[in-house]
C-alpha cells in the first residue's frame, strides 16, 4: 500500500476503535435481571450544544473523473445475492458520487464506496454497524446520519429522582462527516428514556471533554446541524440495473499506460543500504534497510520519494548513528524491495518486516507508475496495461485463498461454518479496484495482491499479501 492509504487505514482503525468503544454503552448485560439494580444518572439540565465540522481539509474531484469505470467494476465484484440493492449519493459537494449499498442479511454489514484522488476505497465494514440501523444524508454538506431503526429496554435501571427500579429505553447514533477523502465519526449520541418520562440525549465527540446531556430527543437536539426533517434516504436500484446504466457511462474503461521499450529497473535507484546490530530497550536487533528512489520526474514522483523517505528514516538514522542513545524503536526490522514493469507500467514494491516484541507480518507498500506520463496508477489502469479483466482477478482470488480456510489450518474446535464465515468475509471485502487491495505483476506475469484476511482473535483482519497463478 502507498503511505497515503495507509494513513485512510489508520483513520478508519481509528473510528471502529471508538465505534466499538461507546457502541457497548448501550448493550444489554445478559444478567442484568438477576444483578442489583443499576444505576443511570439523570440528564442534566443542558439546553444547548454546539455541533461543528471537523476542523479537517475538504477535496472535491473534478467532474471529468471516471468514477463510473470504478464504480462498475466494484459492482461486477459483488455478490448480488448478500447486497440487492444500491444508491448513488451525493455526500460532499462535488459531481462526483459516492456509492450505497444496503443488505439484509444479520451476518454482513452495510458498505459506502468513494473515489478519491487515489482512487477506489469502501469503508471498513465495521463502520456501518453490524446492527439494524438507519442511513440518511444531507446532500453535499458531507453530513450523514447512522442510528439505530429501534429502541434497546434495558431493566432493573435505578432512577435517582425516585429511588425506583425501572426500564431505560435506548437508541444509538452516529453523526459522520466526509471529506471528500475519508470518512469520519464527528459525535456519539445516545438517545434514552427512564421508564415514561421525558427523553434526553448524551453526546460525545472524539475529544476526551466529559459527555454532554440534553433534555431533548434526538432529533431535536441535533436540528440546527443536521435537520432529520430535511435528510435523504438511499434512492435504490438493483446491482443490476446499476451496473448496466455505469456500463455505458464509462469515460476512459479501457485506460492504460503508454509503451516504454527501456529497462524499467533502470528508473529505480538505491537512496540507502544500510544495516547493522543495534540495541534498543535493552534488546540487540539486526537492522536492514535498502531504500529506492524514482528517478523520474514530476510532482508526484517527488511526492512518493519524500513518501518513502519518511517511511523508514527512523530506522536509517538508528543504523547510522548507532552509537547515540535512541529513544523508541523503528516500526520495521528490515526493508527491501524489487522492480517490476510492462507496457509502460513501473511496479516499485516495498517488502518490509516489522519491528516489536514479535515480528509482525511482511508489509507491502506497493507504488504502480505510468513510466511516461510520470504519475501514479490505480488497479484499474494497471490491469488494463496487463490486459487482464478485473473480474479474473476476483474469480481467482475468491479461488485460490479458499486452502486458507480449511478445517485443517484451525483448531478442532473452531466449527466449519465458523470458518465459512471468516472466508466469505474475506472474499466480501476483495474488490480487484479498491486502492486498499493493491496489486502488481512480477516478471512473470502472476498478479501479488493485498487483502484483508479476517481472523477469529485480536484484530478482525490481518493485512497479507497473495500471488495469483493461472
Amino acid at each position: 500500500m502507498s503511505h497515503q492509504t495507509l494513513q485512510k487505514i489508520i483513520s478508519t482503525v481509528c473510528i471502529i476503535a471508538l465505534l466499538l468503544t461507546l457502541g457497548a454503552c448501550g448493550r444489554t448485560d445478559p444478567s442484568a435481571d438477576k444483578a442489583d439494580p443499576a444505576t443511570s444518572d439523570t440528564a442534566s439540565p443542558d439546553t444547548a450544544v454546539s455541533f461543528t465540522d471537523p476542523d479537517v481539509p475538504t477535496v472535491t474531484l473534478s467532474a471529468d473523473t471516471d468514477w463510473q469505470s470504478l464504480y462498475y467494476e466494484h459492482l461486477r465484484a459483488l455478490d448480488s445475492e448478500i447486497y440487492p440493492r444500491c444508491a448513488l449519493l451525493y455526500l460532499n459537494n462535488d459531481e462526483v458520487p459516492e456509492l450505497f449499498l444496503d443488505t439484509d442479511q444479520a451476518d454482513h454489514y452495510d458498505l459506502l464506496a468513494y473515489v478519491t484522488e487515489d482512487g477506489l476505497f469502501v469503508t471498513s465494514q465495521e463502520i456501518m454497524a453490524k446492527e439494524a440501523t438507519d442511513f440518511t444524508y444531507l446532500e453535499k454538506t458531507g453530513r450523514f446520519l447512522l442510528h439505530n431503526k429501534g429502541s434497546q429496554t434495558i431493566n432493573n435501571v435505578a432512577d435517582k429522582s425516585t429511588g425506583k427500579a425501572t426500564t431505560q429505553k435506548t437508541r444509538n447514533a452516529w453523526l459522520c462527516y466526509y471529506t471528500g477523502e475519508s470518512l469520519d465519526i464527528s459525535y456519539y449520541l445516545t438517545e434514552d428514556r427512564l421508564g415514561g418520562g421525558d427523553p434526553y440525549t448524551k453526546i460525545s465527540d472524539q475529544s476526551d471533554a466529559p459527555a454532554v446531556s440534553v433534555n431533548n430527543d434526538l432529533s431535536a437536539t441535533i436540528k440546527d446541524y443536521y435537520d432529520t426533517d430535511q435528510a435523504k434516504s438511499p434512492d435504490y436500484v438493483t446491482i443490476g440495473a446499476l451496473i448496466d446504466n455505469l456500463k455505458s457511462q464509462r469515460k476512459t474503461p479501457d485506460v492504460k499506460t503508454g509503451g516504454y521499450n527501456g529497462d524499467v529497473t533502470s528508473l529505480v535507484s538505491t537512496y540507502k543500504d544500510v544495516g547493522g546490530k543495534v540495541t534498543v530497550y535493552g534488546k540487540e536487533k539486526t537492522l536492514y534497510y535498502r531504500i529506492p528512489q524514482i528517478d523520474l520526474e514530476g510532482e508526484r514522483i517527488e511526492a512518493i520519494n519524500s513518501e518513502i523517505i519518511d517511511l523508514f528514516d527512523k530506522g536509517v538514522d538508528l543504523v547510522e548513528n548507532a552509537d547515540s542513545k535512541q529513544n523508541g524503536s523503528p516500526e520495521f526490522l528490515t526493508v527491501d524491495y524489487s522492480v517490476y514493469g510492462y507496457n509502460g507500467v513501473l511496479s516499485l514494491v516495498i517488502s518490509a518486516i516489522g519491528f516489536g516484541g514479535t515480528d509482525s507480518p511482511d508489509q507491502h507498500f506497493i507504488f504502480n507508475i505510468d513510466i511516461n506520463a510520470g504519475k501514479e496508477i490505480g488497479n484499474l489502469c494497471l490491469l488494463n496495461s496487463y490486459e487482464v479483466d478485473p473480474q479474473l482477478i476476483k474469480n481467482a482470488f475468491a479461488e485460490q485463498v479458499k486452502p486458507f480456510f480449511t478445517k485443517e489450518q484451525y483448531s478442532s474446535e473452531v466449527s466449519e461454518d465458523i470458518i465459512e464465515d471468516l472466508y466469505e468475509s474475506t472474499v466480501e471485502d476483495f474488490s480487484p479496484v479498491d486502492d486498499f487491495n493493491r496489486m502488481y505483476f512480477d516478471e512473470y506475469g502472476n498478479p501479488t495482491v493485498l487483502y484483508r484476511h479476517h481472523q477469529l482473535a485480536g484484530a478482525s483482519y490481518v493485512e497479507k499479501a497473495l500471488t495469483l497463478y493461472p
